[in-house]
């Protein structure tokens, strides 16, 4: 990987456990930026991208944390582990109703 690209949720997620998510704002803006809407702004973008998409927020929630309406997330200070849990028979069709299949060579002829 190129030394100029970054993954970005693993890199802002490492800031954020830094306490450092103003650091990487462009300097050409000279300072003249509010450092609570950056945090803010990031730290609602960890949750949208939280691993686990049952515990990213909603978008009104997220418009609300961003409009200092409701209090700020409650995230980890390091990124977490995307888990998966494999239920073998979650595939099986329990309903009574028929069922139609297509195999990829019988479609369309």
């Amino acid at each position: 990987m190129d030394e100029r690209q970054v993954v970005l949720v693993p890199w802002v997620w490492e800031l954020y456990g830094k306490e450092s998510l103003v650091d990487p704002v462009d300097q050409r803006l000279c300072g003249d930026f509010d450092g609570k809407q950056i945090e803010r702004l990031m730290i609602v973008g960890l949750w949208c991208a939280h691993p686990d998409h049952t515990l990213r927020p909603s978008i009104r929630q997220a418009m609300q944390v961003l409009n200092f309406e409701a209090g700020m997330p409650n995230l980890p200070m390091k990124m977490p582990v995307a888990t998966y849990i494999y239920e073998p028979n979650s595939w099986i069709c329990t309903t009574s109703e028929p069922s139609m299949t297509f195999s990829g060579a019988n479609v369309g002829r």
